[in-house]
């Protein structure tokens, strides 16, 4: 199973901003989010000038502890899954290795039932690899999701703060001067927002209360 390209889930950069077709996800909110700032100015006074924010997702995805906590959990999930594969396909190398040393001294039998269990453990290889592929799409689909929706409200939320009249993603303009670069404020405004999901912490064992000893009745004196 390939590795999955975990930065491509937030951005698939458009080298050509005219290109006809670009990414599904960066036509939605994230390439162009205006935020309004109230009704329009009367005409005796000045026209107020426009605020303008670009910002890098790939670096908000790298950065942020939410980012970071979803990459982790993909790579955990490709390694669980490869290294099912991985054991499988040696189980298949072993057999096959087996069969090519004993060939020779095989009944014909033996070696046509060898063979058929090469061909059940290919079969039950590639249902792992086809049901691995299924996993990983899921659940990048999930992360993909859910990280979009909380930069979204991360983005509307800070629009509104500082007053910017757009904010633009770094993937549909050609240039932008460093000085409106806002990645880094909304990194930190990103996780004052969304914290990491975090494993629950596992119960410590109560300690087994020793059953007390029935005390003694006292004998009475004399006896």
């Amino acid at each position: 199973m390939c590795a999955p390209d975990l930065c491509g889930i937030v951005i698939d950069f458009c080298r050509d901003s005219r290109r006809p077709s670009m990414p599904r996800w960066i036509w939605g909110p994230l390439a162009l989010l205006m935020v309004t700032l109230g009704t329009a100015p009367l005409p005796a006074q000045p026209a107020e000038p426009l605020k303008i924010g670009v910002f890098d997702p790939e670096t908000i995805w790298k950065i942020t502890e939410v980012g970071k906590k979803y990459n982790q959990d993909l790579n955990e999930a490709r390694d669980r899954l490869q290294g099912d594969i991985d054991k499988k396909q040696a189980e298949i190398d072993a057999l096959r290795d087996k069969l090519r040393q004993q060939q020779a001294s095989l009944s014909e039998d033996k070696a046509s039932q060898m063979q058929k269990d090469i061909q059940n453990k290919t079969i039950e290889l590639n249902r792992l690899q086809d049901d691995a592929t299924r996993e990983m799409k899921s659940q990048l689909s999930d992360v993909q999701n859910r990280f979009q929706q909380m930069l979204v409200n991360t983005l509307e939320v800070f629009g509104k703060e500082k007053n910017f009249t757009l904010i633009l993603n770094k993937g549909v303009i050609d240039y932008n001067s460093p000085q409106i670069d806002i990645t880094q404020d909304l990194i930190q405004k990103f996780n004052d927002m969304h914290k990491a999901p975090t494993a629950p912490a596992a119960s410590k064992p109560q300690p087994k209360k020793v059953p007390e000893k029935p005390k003694e009745t006292p004998k009475p004196p004399g006896r």
